[in-house]
């Protein structure tokens, strides 16, 4: 399986039909582009821009233009300058060297109040594109979904538009600010690092605008990914068994208490592999009430049962009442606890999003409250052992790896 086809898990082109959208005010700007829309994405073409095998794509927002007031958000569609006066000429040259120019930006703040939000939109970026003076195509996705970096859905929507011409990812070039860098002298910490994911998830070359326009190495690269789902993906060993030994032919009824972030893998865990073998999956999600889970969790032991709790049980005091059933029944408990980082979780949860509609979405609030009050499981709770647990994807689709 190529490496392109592992990253197109992060997003697809968006299947719904475009409308062509004509506004009159917009016709006296003097860039000549033709716009396209659905409910999530602004396409841009100008009919000048030709395909190409080779792609310079950039991000919008500091990378090609700044605010012409100073301030960090523009205060109308006029407020808006170059990033650098050098722009137009590298523009030109990567154009005669036979790049397509390609923006490439995520532009959610279209979505609230969209009637009047995207006309000054359009209207601005027609003015910047008029400006740069090089034929070019743009893609702006407007809600939090597939099409928005860094997920690829606009790079996939990009190569199905491009006339056939298959894109040479080792030639393409993405440029963005979004880098993952922390604060550098004056210069405040990146927002993100998106835009540098965004280049990782499609397999091209990354650029920082430092770097493309000034010839600059900011030095992005020394600033580590926090979760760097190629090297995951090259590295994990799905044939391996995850189960401890330990837990396996048990002669007598067992505890264990899954630990782990939300989208970690406990559920993937327990389905997979510990129902496999004979336990029984008491979970919150499905019987909601606490006080019934552990009355379950309470009866399926006295019966002889093997049981596993799949919560996130990331505290001591979310523990504590399994181990005193297990405890009063003098039945051994173990703690698995997945090796999945938080981060890792949190990409776990997008590709959740992306290939689950009806899942529903984990806030950035509940993963930090899990990772301030989590604890790493003792013995001193009334563990007998604690074991590691690696993440290991199961996946229904080739195209998800």
């Amino acid at each position: 399986m190529s490496k392109r086809s592992a990253r197109a898990a992060f997003g697809g082109s968006d299947t719904k039909k475009f409308k062509q959208s004509t506004l009159g005010f917009e016709d006296k700007l003097s860039a000549s582009g033709n716009w396209n829309e659905s409910s999530n994405l602004l396409i841009y073409k100008d009919p000048n821009a030709k395909p190409s095998s080779k792609v310079l794509a950039l991000d919008l927002d500091g990378t090609i233009i700044t605010t012409a007031s100073g301030r960090v958000f523009a205060v109308n569609a006029n407020d808006w300058k170059l990033l650098s006066p050098k722009i137009t000429d590298i523009l030109k040259k990567y154009t005669d060297d036979g790049f397509a120019i390609v923006i490439i930006s995520n532009q959610g703040g279209l979505e609230k109040d969209s009637n009047r939000r995207i006309p000054e939109f359009k209207m601005k970026f027609n003015s910047i594109a008029a400006k740069l003076g090089v034929p070019l195509r743009g893609y702006f996705a407007t809600s939090n979904d597939r099409l928005r970096k860094p997920r690829i859905g606009m790079w996939e929507t990009l190569e199905s538009d491009n006339d056939g011409i298959d894109i040479n990812l080792m030639e393409s070039i993405y440029c963005g600010d979004a880098a993952g860098r922390d604060a550098r002298g004056n210069v405040k910490k990146d927002h993100s690092h998106c835009d540098r994911l965004f280049a990782l998830n499609v397999g091209i070359t990354f650029k920082t605008p430092e770097e493309l326009w000034d010839g600059n190495d900011t030095g992005y690269s020394t600033y580590p990914l926090l979760f760097d789902v190629t090297k995951f993906r090259d590295s994990f060993d799905d044939g391996v068994d995850p189960v401890p030994s330990t837990l396996k032919d048990l002669k007598s009824s067992v505890l264990v208490i899954m630990v782990g972030f939300p989208a970690s893998g406990k559920s993937t865990f327990c389905n997979n592999y510990l129902q496999n073998i004979g336990f029984q999956i008491v979970s919150r999600d499905t019987i909601k009430d606490m006080k019934k889970c552990i009355s379950t969790c309470q009866n399926l032991l006295k019966s002889g049962s093997s049981v596993v709790i799949d919560n996130t049980n990331v505290d001591a005091s979310s523990r504590s009442s399994f181990l005193n059933v297990a405890k009063n029944l003098g039945i051994p408990a173990y703690a698995c606890v997945l090796k999945t980082s938080l981060d890792h979780a949190r990409h776990n949860e997008v590709f959740r999003q992306i290939t689950c509609k009806d899942h529903s979405k984990i806030s950035s609030m509940v993963f930090n409250m899990m990772k301030s009050k989590y604890q790493a499981p003792t013995k001193k709770e009334g563990f007998t052992d604690i074991f590691e647990i690696p993440f290991i994807p199961k996946h229904s689709s080739q195209t998800h790896r």
